[in-house]
């Protein structure tokens, strides 16, 4: 495959992967309606690790990791899913969604800035003014929303947190797409999520956690949410995610992740009824018009 033909299936990829994302919010949602947080992400990465363990050991895809440096492989999958979803989640219960979507979105600047110092990649100055018309986007449509609850200190430590564990998993990824395969680097991620969030499962419920867990299992409106997320949300979209890090320059990559609340907002008054405002019109412009100038600007100053 040439190089243009690498570029158009990496913009592809990273465009599908923010829209499975998008969805999760949803999914999740529901599935916290009938079970608890530490229940769901043990499901959801148990059922991701199997699923790629089982493509692995029938040969549907290769995993080689002999004689190359397994142990770099440790921080991305520290930096993505754990720390990332422990400060999301928490920040996100100690401040409000409003606040928390903002301050998410500003990742791609973040990793835009990071990607000139650690990894040398230029980003020309009218990247960055587009990136932050899509963060404005963002701003525009979280602070539409009802915010609810206070902004306590620890939450914006946390959503901090989140933000420079997000953007260094990009940094980590890209840096290791020469050595680490998209399915490789994914499979380590979601390996590191089932231990992690499991022995946390155990840890929070007790003795408890193996009935829920089998009584979430039983149930459809838990099952059914689970699975997309375990699918498609981690399987499916962070191996295209990885696959287009490869490609792809940071900025470029990151600034699809503000697809997101596009995304969720749309599903929200679709499917559950939810209400929408000539605000949000203006924020999903401002998304989309900051996406498409990153990557179709050429890279100049």
């Amino acid at each position: 495959m040439g190089k243009e033909k690498h570029l158009r299936a990496a913009v592809i990829a990273a465009l599908i992967s923010n829209l499975i994302f998008g969805l999760s919010f949803m999914s999740s949602r529901i599935a916290l309606e009938h079970t608890s947080p530490s229940v769901m992400l043990a499901m959801r990465f148990g059922i991701s690790m199997t699923v790629m363990l089982l493509l692995a050991l029938t040969g549907i895809v290769k995993l080689n990791f002999r004689g190359k440096n397994v142990r770099s492989l440790l921080l991305l999958g520290l930096l993505q899913p754990i720390i990332y979803f422990i400060g999301e989640s928490n920040g996100i219960r100690l401040t409000n969604s409003s606040f928390a979507g903002i301050m998410i979105s500003l990742i791609p600047v973040v990793t835009a800035a990071g990607a000139g110092l650690f990894l040398h990649e230029k980003t020309p100055k009218k990247t960055y003014i587009w990136i932050l018309c899509s963060v404005a986007g963002v701003a525009v449509i979280s602070m539409s929303q009802a915010g609810g609850g206070t902004v306590q200190p620890a939450g914006i430590l946390l959503l901090v947190l989140a933000v420079i564990a997000g953007a260094g998993f990009t940094l980590c990824s890209r840096s290791m797409a020469d050595e680490f395969t998209p399915y490789e680097r994914t499979f380590v991620m979601m390996a590191m999520g089932f231990v992690f969030f499991t022995l946390s499962g155990i840890v929070l419920e007790g003795r408890d956690f193996a009935p829920l867990l089998m009584k979430a299992a039983a149930d459809r409106y838990v099952l059914f949410p689970v699975l997309y997320l375990s699918l498609a949300s981690s399987v499916l979209a962070f191996v295209l995610l990885n696959y287009s890090i490869t490609y792809l320059d940071a900025a470029k990559v990151t600034v699809f992740s503000n697809i997101i609340p596009v995304v969720s907002l749309v599903a929200g008054v679709l499917v559950l009824g939810e209400p929408f405002s000539a605000a949000y019109l203006i924020g999903v412009a401002l998304i989309l018009l900051g996406v498409y100038k990153v990557n179709t600007e050429k890279d100049r100053e």
